[in-house]
């Protein structure tokens, strides 16, 4: 288990019972770091789709999370398929689980592709058995179709510090 702490959040990283699979907690939200050798058919990726993976850090995770916090309003300005208050994503970062994936983007920068799955399921909803399988630290990587504010998904350059390809899923 390892802990990296500054810019007032702490990440733990630890590994889970799958070897591609590290699990990821903060504070006030979790997830699961995808290792380079995870099946690209797995994670949906078209065949003339060719990329490079790598695996990452608790370093790189916080990067990504820091670059996020201070770039999601910029990128979220128009508020797609967000309506009202309670649903803008960016007011909301810490209600979601993370499922992060590195790769190397065609300018060789590092990259991290964060999926985003709503979180903040109450007890009555989990008794009831409404709550999201896909969110636990070995399930496997996931796309929802729909879902609007509750699944996005941005790739976060830790190279350049920048956000791009951000897409908040329709609503049906």
């Amino acid at each position: 288990m390892t802990l990296l702490t500054g810019c007032k959040t702490s990440i733990v990283t630890f590994q889970t019972s799958d070897p591609q699979k590290i699990g990821v907690k903060a504070a006030k939200f979790r997830g699961t770091a995808f290792d380079s050798t995870y099946s690209n058919e797995k994670l949906h990726v078209h065949d003339h789709i060719v990329f490079r993976k790598f695996t990452p850090t608790k370093h790189d995770i916080a990067a990504a999370e820091r670059i996020l916090k201070n770039e999601i309003k910029k990128v979220n300005e128009r508020k797609p398929n967000q309506f009202g208050r309670r649903q803008y994503i960016d007011r909301n970062l810490n209600e979601y689980f993370r499922q992060y994936v590195g790769f190397f983007n065609k300018d060789g920068h590092r990259v991290i592709r964060i999926n985003m799955h709503w979180d903040k399921y109450t007890a009555s909803d989990r008794l009831k058995g409404n709550w999201d399988i896909r969110l636990e630290y070995t399930s496997d990587y996931s796309i929802v179709m729909d879902g609007g504010y509750q699944y996005w998904s941005v790739n976060v350059d830790l190279t350049s510090g920048t956000l791009y390809n951000f897409s908040v899923n329709g609503v049906a």
